[in-house]
């Protein structure tokens, strides 16, 4: 196939740039000519650039601070699963995104799940299809086992089977 290039006397610029609309809108309402720019909206402009913008509405955030503040919350509460379900099916986040966010919230009840941590612990590579609210909660628990086990803070184990996965399988 051979590429056509642009031909300044010949072609004619009359496309609708559709790259991420909502988000496009937003940044160029926000952002031009503004003169105080913040570490926060240049990350907004990567992710927006990265395609990875993400929407949640406002019953999942307030379930994200209910999670952070009680204390009594477990991976099987009715308002966990119902959150991770709300995360995955908001715009841009899937489960390895949605365990982060649960990871940073609270690092005592939820791992992140990725694909070395998962092959480390399972011997497999998982794919996006195959991640389901079922598994995570499923993986949760054998890595409360592995904290247990081996006396660790449940924040350390999804790292610790990142990295040996990355020492010991290398390449995805």
């Amino acid at each position: 196939m051979v590429t056509k290039v642009y031909d300044i006397n010949k072609d004619v610029l009359k496309y609708k740039f559709d790259y991420n609309e909502k988000e496009t809108n937003i940044l160029k309402s926000r952002m031009n000519k503004k003169q105080n720019i913040t570490i926060d909206d240049l990350r907004r402009i990567s992710l927006w650039k990265l395609n990875r913008t993400l929407n949640v509405d406002n019953d999942t955030l307030t379930n994200l601070e209910i999670i952070a503040k009680d204390n009594n919350i477990t991976i099987d509460s009715e308002l966990v699963k119902n959150t991770i379900t709300k995360l995955v099916e908001s715009d841009g986040i899937g489960f390895p995104m949605a365990s982060s966010i649960l990871k940073f919230i609270r690092p005592d009840i939820f791992p992140i799940i990725d694909i070395r941590a998962y092959r480390a612990l399972f011997g497999k590579k998982i794919y996006s299809s195959q991640y389901t609210k079922e598994l995570y909660i499923e993986y949760t628990k054998e890595l409360y086992k592995i904290a247990e086990k081996h006396n660790l803070e449940l924040f350390q184990v999804d790292e610790q089977l990142y990295e040996f996965d990355k020492v010991n399988n290398k390449k995805i």
